[in-house]
């Protein structure tokens, strides 16, 4: 089932991942999490064309989180989605959130 977000929830919720983030920023990852460099986090890069990232950079200033805080908030959720989920299916779902609040923004 998918739920849509108000534009209103959806900028709380962003703001409360980012906040969640620049706060816990030095905090030790939790015991149970598997690193290839313990302490440290991992950068991933992707493609965007500039179109999509200029939407994305418009979005996370029109709601005043930073565009990485904004885009990891979008991986998490769908990667915390379900344990049972794979990689390529956290992806799509990732893609239709993306999409879901292009039109809850639009």
């Amino acid at each position: 089932m998918t739920s849509h977000l108000s534009h209103d929830d959806a900028r709380t919720l962003v703001q409360t991942v980012a906040s969640e983030a620049d706060r816990t920023v030095d905090e030790p990852m939790p015991d149970d999490t598997h690193w290839t460099r313990p302490g440290k986090t991992v950068t991933v890069a992707t493609r965007l064309s500039p179109a999509h990232a200029a939407e994305i950079e418009q979005l996370a200033a029109r709601i005043g989180v930073p565009v990485s805080a904004l885009i990891r908030g979008w991986i998490l959720a769908a990667l915390g989605a379900s344990s049972t989920q794979t990689v390529h299916d956290a992806v799509e779902r990732l893609a239709a959130d993306v999409e879901r609040l292009r039109e809850i923004v639009a």
